[in-house]
């Protein structure tokens, strides 16, 4: 057993050797493992901050952009509402002059069409009354020239009425 026993009793050469494997180890690790494994590490570490940096203003961006947008929307209808509203108002100017320029041009129409029919009236007026002087002239100038019995007479005013009832003559 005495075997067993030199294993489990401390030497001090052991302990020596096995203390400078280790920090030979350590040093070993620290130059060809640790250093590139930070280095990775640390190079993973700034990706992923690189990586929610740009995310971080990338939603930023986005907000901004959703943001002028939104006010592009709003200010989009804003803009044809008033476009709107504008022809709205044009329009109904445009109605309002092409009643009042109808209004006026009927006023005129009827206007001529009154003179007209003065002009037309008179103008029947005076050609009755040349009709008439004509035919009283005419019956007269008769009258005068021959000596007329009752009969003649009578004839006579017959033919005064039926050339009244002809109407005006045409010369």
């Amino acid at each position: 057993m005495e075997g067993g026993n030199a294993l489990l009793s401390p030497q001090t050469g052991t302990i020596f050797w096995t203390l400078v494997t280790f920090a030979a180890l350590l040093v070993l690790l620290r130059w060809v493992a640790w250093k590139p494994v930070l280095g990775l590490l640390e190079e993973r570490e700034q990706t992923i901050k690189g990586s929610l940096e740009a995310a971080r203003k990338a939603r930023e961006e986005a907000e901004t952009h959703l943001n002028e947008s939104r006010e592009a929307l709003r200010n989009a209808r804003q803009e044809m509402a008033a476009v709107i509203d504008k022809g709205q108002r044009e329009a109904e100017r445009l109605r309002q002059e092409l009643m009042e320029k109808a209004q006026r041009d009927a006023d005129e129409t009827r206007r001529r069409g009154v003179e007209e029919i003065g002009r037309e009236k008179r103008a029947a007026l005076a050609e009755i009354r040349e009709a008439a002087v004509d035919l009283a002239v005419s019956a007269a100038g008769k009258i005068v020239s021959s000596s007329m019995d009752e009969k003649a007479q009578r004839q006579l005013a017959s033919d005064f009425l039926s050339k009244i009832g002809e109407g005006p003559r045409t010369s």
